[in-house]
């Protein structure tokens, strides 16, 4: 198993030059230079989304009020906090902030490709969980994901079935799931 620890992560613009986003893991090639993506995004003020064509997007207020994505053309998703929202990357669209500054969890499919899953759960200590997942993001409290601990903003990479659990109270994660289109 892979641990990419939070403090490791290098900000860095997005490709439109409007925000900053910490690339986790990627894998594979595609039409925009990976065939999937997984990245943290600081939500700083309203903005429009970078242009990722063929690319589908998965999004997740992990902290913060919540936000409005406003599609070009197809009318707006209401994001709110730890509800993955599924967008195509391609239109173009404009996020507007509900209220305070926040930060989101992006999952990126290369559509043509990859098909994705982003879970949210929270864990009480106490009751582990055995589960198959491509990644998995702690937002909150501490997780023990095999043997490793993550802390907040860690992210762990089974290579294959692991146990998380909870450590000391109740910890909030994301559970991702990438799996070939087809």
């Amino acid at each position: 198993m892979t641990v990419i620890r939070a403090a490791s992560l290098q900000p860095r613009p997005w490709a439109n030059g409007l925000g900053i986003s910490r690339n986790i893991a990627q894998h594979g090639e595609g039409v925009c230079g990976f065939g999937w993506l997984i990245a943290t995004a600081d939500l700083t003020e309203d903005a429009a989304f970078s242009d990722y064509q063929g690319i589908d997007r998965i999004f997740t207020i992990i902290e913060g009020q919540g936000a409005t994505l406003t599609l070009e053309g197809s009318g707006a998703i209401r994001c709110r906090p730890f509800v993955p929202a599924s967008f195509p990357g391609d239109l173009p669209t404009f996020c507007t902030l509900d209220g305070i500054p926040g930060r989101a969890f992006n999952l990126m499919l290369d559509r043509a490709r990859w098909r994705g899953n982003v879970t949210a759960r929270s864990l009480a200590a106490g009751h582990p969980v055995p589960l198959q997942a491509t990644a998995i993001h702690c937002l909150a409290g501490s997780l023990a994901v095999g043997e490793d601990v993550l802390a907040a903003g860690d992210t762990a990479m089974p290579a294959g079935r692991v146990t998380m659990a909870a450590q000391g109270g109740t910890a909030m994660v994301l559970v991702i799931d990438v799996a070939p289109a087809g």
